[in-house]
């Protein structure tokens, strides 16, 4: 990881209010998750990491946003991916789409008070609203795969790997208001295309690797990088994971690169001016916090563990190589 990672002051004030929040909805009732469970993984602590010069209104929003994220996440997972219940998902998504279309409608589930809360505080645009639909078609198509016991091509499993953890609207978020001051066009361009890519490869590989042991296929889940690879190239468990390792560490060089070398000539070529310069700089300076932050929680998350024990000090201040001065202030 090139880059430092940050943490909010509001770290402890979005940490109570997603608590909260996934209490009022219902999310941490036992049925899926437990308070202990909840405590142990810290999700409140991701959004303050990723987005570290955020104010406190826009974290709480996108902090819950990732709550519920997590949530249908491991819904999928119990209720559908081993179980291999591709009607029951079916069904599921369907309803997801009816409240996304009439939030206001009755809600019976902790699910979906908690979709029907966040869009009636921030409605979806027309992107994020087809970044959700990808992003239930991918969950869809691991059910499938689950359900056939068929593990996907490597190409085609990244390829809809990006969809699952929805990296256009993750992108998104950590540009905020600034991608409005960028002409579609340079957005649309494969140079930019090829940035975003690189930035949700990292994200959603790295995630495999670390939760391997606890939604890897031992579990009954045939969707997992480390799985795939080690499928595809009829190799050992070491060998599957040092290749999405490289593979993880290849996207992060052509990021960085790309980053310093490449956005530049991009500018010029669409002849940005000065303030739109200044937002194409901070925008991937956003998707550097993003990428630092989301690997520091990620090493300290409890969420990987098998099971939850409610003992595990939750995170409160990055620490070692490269941290030493992260507190944003």
């Amino acid at each position: 990881m090139p880059f430092a990672a940050r943490l909010s002051p509001h770290v402890d004030a979005v940490r109570q209010h997603s608590r909260a929040w996934a209490r009022t909805t219902g999310m941490l009732d036992g049925q899926l998750w437990t308070e202990a469970y909840y405590d142990q993984s810290d999700f409140g602590s991701f959004t303050p990491l990723a987005h570290p010069t955020l104010g406190l209104d826009a974290l709480v929003q996108i902090s819950d946003m990732h709550v519920w994220a997590w949530y249908v996440a491991d819904l999928f997972y119990d209720g559908y991916f081993r179980t291999r219940d591709l009607l029951g998902a079916k069904a599921f998504v369907a309803r997801m789409r009816s409240i996304m279309d009439s939030p206001g409608q009755p809600t019976w589930s902790a699910v979906e008070r908690g979709l029907a809360d966040l869009l009636t505080r921030a409605p979806l645009d027309q992107r994020d609203r087809a970044s959700l639909d990808e992003y239930f078609d991918a969950m869809l198509w691991e059910v499938h795969c689950n359900a056939q016991g068929r593990v996907p091509d490597p190409v085609d499993f990244v390829e809809m790997r990006r969809r699952t953890i929805a990296a256009d609207m993750s992108a998104r978020l950590a540009a905020g208001p600034l991608i409005d001051r960028l002409p579609p066009e340079l957005l649309a361009d494969s140079t930019m295309r090829a940035l975003v890519d690189a930035f949700a490869d990292i994200t959603s590989l790295k995630a495999d690797v670390f939760g391997y042991e606890r939604f890897g296929p031992d579990t009954g889940l045939v969707t997992n990088a480390v799985q795939v690879v080690r499928s595809f190239f009829d190799c050992e468990l070491q060998q599957a994971v040092d290749m999405v390792a490289d593979l993880v560490n290849a996207r992060m060089k052509q990021f960085a690169t790309s980053a310093a070398q490449d956005l530049p000539h991009l500018a010029d070529r669409y002849g940005l001016d000065t303030a739109q310069r200044a937002a194409l700089k901070a925008y991937v300076e956003a998707l550097k916090s993003w990428l630092a932050g989301e690997l520091l929680w990620t090493q300290r998350t409890g969420r990987y563990q098998p099971y939850p024990t409610p003992s595990l000090t939750a995170l409160r201040r990055p620490t070692g190589l490269g941290t030493s001065a992260a507190l944003v202030r």
